[in-house]
């Protein structure tokens, strides 16, 4: 049996399983229903088996109770999504089951075990977003080599990475539940994030939604209809409104017939109309792009290509509008997959660079040091064989509460690191020295915020709050005694953080993490839980 790596990208509406075959060619794996991409919908049909995909999608609204959609807008932001059998199910173990669903089908396609995989994230997923991410790979029982970002992955898969000339690309990513834009610069040496930013609640569902209430609005015109429409209309209606976006993708009117209360109406529905309804959508991700052009703009860097991806860019509104408005003409090439095969190219490199420099002899049997070698050139997978360097950027802020004005003492959020910060090595260090309040103080209270927020300070909001530490002091210090303060964030997310006192030297380490962050001894329990599910 031939052993491959994997590239997953796991979707706010769809997901999608790719590797990369002997010729060094990226390919999706169809599930075992014959689609290449996998509805990221989870129904608990009983306390010992959960469906997974379209079924369970077409289920959502007729058994709302026992079935999950949109769970990666869940992820790092809650413990809970679903309640069944007595028993609060999280994200993680949600998304579990849509990894399990590729996963186990995938092997049966290729008859090959999928176990090492890269999944894809948002490039503005924070650190407790990415753990859960991981974390889900490993209670679906998953080898997880990387969590990497879509904008990076489709940017591999477009080709730009075998290119030598330095160019600065614009990835414009409208999935089914979240909007990303990316600015990167690449060269032969490496592909450097300069900015993101996002909407985590924005995505082709918004136009479906949009779709969902022309339709019905002109059915109860059509039929003088005041009521509201049962649990089967709605489902069946939001089908409907999906197929008629997809169809007004390829042509200019498409006809939708609502049947509800008895009563059927044919309602033509044309792309103008479509547009026009969901205009105000469409805004919203220009009002992004511009931001991070803007940021990039600030750092003497030039969009040079816009590529897009995710199923909804195939609409002609989208590539209509960047045109118009910045003057390229974006590339689109399989936006429902090139995650997928990107994260698929990425695993790769990120395998064979991982393996341990030692050649075994076969005629020694030495397990430790034993490599199971891939049915790929390494050469085909990048240039010269040389794996290109990702930078990374910051993508939260991170800040800490200080008191601003001694009479009002109201306190005040201080960003140490801010959005979009780069981080060169994988990481990046910050110091401020600040002072204490009182005079013979005999503690700080170091609390840690993370948020979107890019301003040096702002309101403080509980909210964002990920973690306290408190440093003692030396007795009778004057009022103004410096402390201290580093951040140290690495390329996983992971805040350090050290407090200390410059008149003692005495210091306090914390690790700052999301509230969220599920810890490992949940993850194994959840993992061995997880194998007693059977996944249709």
């Amino acid at each position: 049996m031939a052993k491959y790596v994997y590239g997953i990208d796991l979707g706010t509406t769809y997901s999608c399983i790719a590797y990369v075959d002997e010729s060094g060619r990226a390919n999706v794996i169809k599930n075992l229903e014959g689609t290449n991409t996998t509805p990221s919908v989870v129904n608990f049909a009983s306390p010992n088996q959960v469906v997974v995909g379209q079924v369970a999608k077409e289920n959502a609204v007729i058994d709302p109770r026992n079935t999950v959609s949109l769970v990666k807008t869940l992820m790092g932001k809650s413990n809970f999504a679903i309640s069944y059998n007595g028993e609060d199910k999280s994200p993680e173990e949600v998304s579990a089951y849509i990894l399990r669903k590729l996963a186990e089908d995938a092997a049966k396609e290729i008859d090959a075990e999928v176990k090492d995989v890269v999944i894809t994230c948002p490039a503005y997923f924070g650190t407790a977003e990415r753990t859960a991410t991981k974390n889900a790979g490993i209670i679906a029982g998953l080898n997880v080599l990387e969590i990497i970002s879509e904008p990076v992955a489709a940017a591999i898969y477009y080709g730009c990475t075998k290119e030598s000339e330095e160019k600065t690309i614009l990835v414009y990513d409208l999935g089914g539940g979240t909007f990303d834009v990316t600015i990167m610069s690449i060269n032969s040496e490496k592909i450097e994030i300069i900015c993101s930013d996002g909407d985590h609640d924005l995505g082709g569902k918004d136009w479906d939604s949009a779709a969902m209430r022309y339709l019905a609005d002109e059915f109860a015109s059509q039929k003088s209809y005041n009521g509201d429409l049962d649990e089967y209309a709605q489902q069946d209606l939001r089908l409907k409104a999906e197929k008629a976006k997809q169809q007004l993708s390829a042509k200019e009117k498409t006809p939708v017939i609502v049947e509800a209360a008895g009563e059927r109406a044919r309602i033509d529905f044309s792309r103008e109309k479509f547009d026009e309804i969901t205009s105000a959508l469409l805004k919203s991700t220009i009002d992004k792009t511009d931001s991070a052009i803007a940021v990039a703009e600030q750092r003497g860097f030039k969009v040079d290509e816009i590529l897009l991806v995710g199923g909804s860019t195939r609409m002609p509104q989208v590539t209509n509008v960047l045109e118009e408005k910045y003057g390229i003409k974006p590339k689109i090439l399989e936006p429902d997959e090139a995650v997928a095969k990107g994260a698929a190219i990425h695993a790769v490199n990120v395998y064979i660079n991982n393996q341990p420099n030692v050649i075994p002899d076969p005629s020694i049997p030495d397990p430790d040091n034993s490599v199971e070698s891939l049915p790929i050139d390494p050469m085909m997978m990048s240039i010269g064989g040389k794996k290109r360097a990702i930078v990374v950027a910051t993508t939260k802020s991170f800040a800490i509460e200080v008191i601003v004005d001694k009479k009002t003492r109201e306190p005040k959020c201080c960003n140490m690191i801010i959005k979009n910060d780069p981080m060169p090595d994988g990481s990046i260090t910050v110091s401020k020295t600040f002072g204490t309040v009182d005079t013979g103080q005999g503690e700080v209270e170091i609390t840690v915020y993370e948020s979107d927020f890019m301003d040096e300070y702002f309101d403080v909001d509980e909210d964002y709050a990920i973690g306290t530490a408190t440093l003692e002091l030396p007795e009778n210090l004057p009022a103004d005694s410096p402390i201290e303060i580093t951040f140290s964030l690495n390329s996983e997310g992971i805040l350090e953080v050290t407090g200390k006192d410059l008149t003692s030297n005495k210091e306090i380490h914390a690790t700052m993490q999301s509230k969220y962050i599920m810890n490992s001894e949940t993850v194994e329990e959840l993992k061995e839980k997880s194998k007693q599910m059977a996944v249709m």
